[in-house]
């Protein structure tokens, strides 16, 4: 898998005149997930906690300070990239209660553990979190 093709593929959103930086900051935590634990499966606290770690990390490199996990998970789940287990339907992603209550286990599929596997895929995430 070509990783530029892959980001470059992302919807991201524009609306504040910058690209927001969600979507690969969740790849980056799902990417430091899966290369620590070398599972697939993890759970909603693990991935916020890492997110969030992942943010406060890079959060000059941005305008935003929106930290909110939930719309670039609903993202990545609506794709196909994630698989999330529920107990019952979940009414607001924007929600992170909603989601530790709901979500018991989140499945990393294939497509991202192949990108994971690129060489220095970090390295390209980080580069391409404001462009």
């Amino acid at each position: 898998m070509n990783p530029q093709e892959f980001i470059d593929g992302l919807k991201r959103d524009k609306a504040r005149g910058s690209l927001a930086p969600h979507q690969i900051i969740l790849l980056i935590a799902l990417s430091r997930i899966y290369k620590k634990s070398g599972k697939i499966l993890s759970d909603i606290l693990t991935l916020n906690s890492e997110f969030q770690e992942v943010w406060n990390s890079y959060k000059n490199e941005f305008k935003t300070t929106n930290n909110k996990l939930g719309m670039p998970l609903k993202a990545f789940v609506n794709k196909g990239y994630l698989t999330i287990k529920i107990s019952e339907d979940i009414n607001d992603f924007r929600n992170l209660s909603e989601l530790e209550s709901k979500i018991s286990t989140l499945v990393i599929e294939d497509i991202l553990i192949t990108l994971f596997k690129a060489d220095k895929i970090e390295e390209y995430l980080i580069s391409r979190i404001s462009k």
